[in-house]
């Protein structure tokens, strides 16, 4: 299990992801809180297998460079504009459009774990061990709440909502990239990846702070 009395920097938002059609994956993340307040970065996935990283140049891009694994990082204004009901997303070349859905069973059953709990250390290595291989089929297989980023550090995630996309569009400098579709193949841009399904996630990310760790890694 992880230890409690680490110390943790914790992002609480959510992740919105889809795949499509092109052989494209977006995972765009929209942190309400963190560390360095507020921002936007989007993880993009060519068919070429080529990961790009997309954001603001400054501490918040070179954070999440250091602990997730690309090939290129593109410095760009990036925002979004979330609600219950839509995601819309903006970063460099690209643009993501969702509609979501309502809460659903899923939602449901996770909103009655107390929300203390959904991110204590414990907790989280239980439902990572025990529940989510039951999920697999519904989220899909590669999906993990806790393991360890590229630079080696801990981090897991407390899920507190999950919402199926209704409708999806992306572009990449203005291209619409088509219909949705299944991941031909994982992304690979952390330990988890993201559920297969196109949608949006709300979770609190803890990574763990430790002083060697904190500086960012370039490649």
């Amino acid at each position: 299990m992880i230890d409690s009395s680490r110390a943790w920097r914790r992002f609480d938002g959510l992740i919105a992801g889809a795949s499509f059609a092109s052989g494209d994956t977006i995972v765009a993340g929209c942190w309400r809180a963190s560390p360095f307040g507020a921002f936007v970065d989007l993880m993009w996935a060519r068919p070429d297998g080529t990961r790009l990283l997309i954001g603001p140049d400054g501490p918040p891009l070179e954070f999440v460079w250091s602990h997730y694994r690309f090939e290129e990082r593109v410095v760009a204004a990036a925002g979004a504009r979330v609600s219950d009901a839509r995601l819309r997303v903006t970063g460099g070349p690209l643009s993501l459009d969702m509609v979501l859905g309502g809460p659903g069973a899923l939602s449901r059953l996770l909103r009655l774990r107390p929300r203390i709990l959904r991110g204590w250390g414990p907790w989280v290595w239980m439902e990572d061990s025990l529940f989510r291989p039951a999920l697999a089929p519904v989220l899909g297989s590669g999906i993990r709440m806790r393991g360890l980023t590229r630079s080696g550090a801990f981090e897991r995630y407390a899920i507190h909502d999950v919402r199926v996309a209704l409708t999806v569009r992306a572009s990449v400098e203005g291209v619409d990239l088509g219909p949705v579709s299944r991941p031909a193949s994982p992304a690979g841009f952390g330990f988890s990846e993201f559920p297969r399904r196109a949608g949006a996630v709300r979770v609190t990310t803890s990574i763990e702070s430790r002083p060697e760790l904190s500086a960012g890694r370039t490649m």
